[in-house]
């Protein structure tokens, strides 16, 4: 499933300003408001007018701070600032209403124009709370689309690719039965052997789509050496070429790098190289094996999708599902080798 983020110019946008607007808000709201405060005469009056929204500048800008901190993407942080800058407009608008009545009525205000600031900070507040909480439920509306998802693909690989190796079981245990040749039986083992790796491939994409809640900062080096070591590797080698820490969830980022690795050296050569190194936003892991066609790109990672003529088309969707857990985005392109190179980016 492409992640959000994806094709988005809002999402693009976003990611290319420099500081976030929805803190800039903040802290020229919070500026202006500490400038009059210093420029005034310290009374009740001044503190009754300018403590209060001066608090939800600042509690706006450690919000959007809190935001950036939990990696919440550019687009969502940029539909918080779209629900302040409504609440700031609504409020700013209710507030001169309210002061040009007062105004004919011969009640006109001594500092009109930072009333409406004041105001409108107010508004800012309350649209700060209003799009924190609506981009929390289509967070949730996301994460319930793709649990939905994953069930759904693990229904169709129950219901579609088991039937083959059950067919093949059948048809042997037939053959035991009538002919009395236990050399059926191993075909027998065989095919159920194949389903219940399948049953364990499909129920971990499954399971990898929800979010991950425990995470820790491992060093690359570390997660890439785990994974070959529980990888059957034959004659292949590989290397890790840059020093990175990430904040994962250790099991489901070591199956993913063992999904990789055992992708390289099932379709590459016996003597593939892999190269695993960090990248803008993330890391990557690539080999100088055969490559992945262009045209194929943007389907291997799809459950069910395999080149191979008895493969699952499990392996990547395990990647893919583990990455969308961890907020990861994947890159399929070509190595410099030539090979596959997979790009992991936030």
């Amino acid at each position: 499933m492409q992640r959000l983020e994806e094709d988005d110019w809002v999402a693009d946008v976003g990611k290319q300003l420099p500081v976030s607007p929805l803190s800039i808000l903040g802290f020229v709201l919070a500026a202006t408001i500490g400038v009059r405060i210093a420029g005034e005469t310290l009374s009740t009056r001044t503190i009754l007018e300018s403590i209060f929204p001066l608090v939800i500048a600042t509690a706006v800008v450690l919000a959007d701070r809190f935001l950036v901190a939990q990696d919440v993407s550019a687009r969502d942080r940029l539909t918080v600032f779209a629900y302040s800058l409504g609440g700031f407009l609504a409020a700013f608008i209710v507030a001169a209403l309210h002061l040009y009545i007062a105004y004919l009525d011969g009640l006109g205000s001594r500092s009109p124009l930072y009333l409406l600031l004041m105001s409108g900070t107010m508004g800012v507040g309350a649209g700060t709370v209003a799009g924190i909480y609506d981009i929390k439920q289509r967070a949730a509306t996301r994460e319930a689309r793709r649990q939905s998802e994953r069930l759904e693909e693990f229904a169709s690989v129950v219901s579609h690719d088991l039937r083959n190796p059950l067919s093949v079981a059948r048809g042997r245990l037939d053959a035991a039965f009538q002919t009395g040749n236990a050399d059926h039986l191993k075909e027998v083992d065989a095919a159920l052997t194949r389903m219940d790796e399948l049953i364990e491939e499909s129920l971990s994409v499954a399971r990898s789509g929800t979010q991950v809640e425990e995470t820790y900062e491992v060093p690359l080096e570390e997660l890439a050496g785990d994974a070959w070591s529980s990888t059957a590797t034959d004659e292949a080698t590989y290397e890790v070429v840059d020093h990175r820490t990430l904040q994962v969830d250790p099991l489901r980022a070591k199956q993913l790098f063992e999904n990789l690795f055992r992708n390289s050296i099932e379709h590459g050569r016996a003597d593939v190289t892999i190269r695993v190194g960090a990248c803008s936003g993330g890391f990557f892991v690539e080999d100088d094996g055969h490559g992945i066609p262009e045209d194929e790109r943007d389907k291997i990672l799809e459950q069910g999708y395999s080149t191979a003529e008895d493969g699952s088309g499990l392996g990547l969707a395990i990647v893919r599902a583990i990455a969308d857990a961890h907020g990861w985005s994947v890159a399929v392109t070509e190595s410099e080798r030539g090979g596959a190179r997979f790009e992991f980016t936030r």
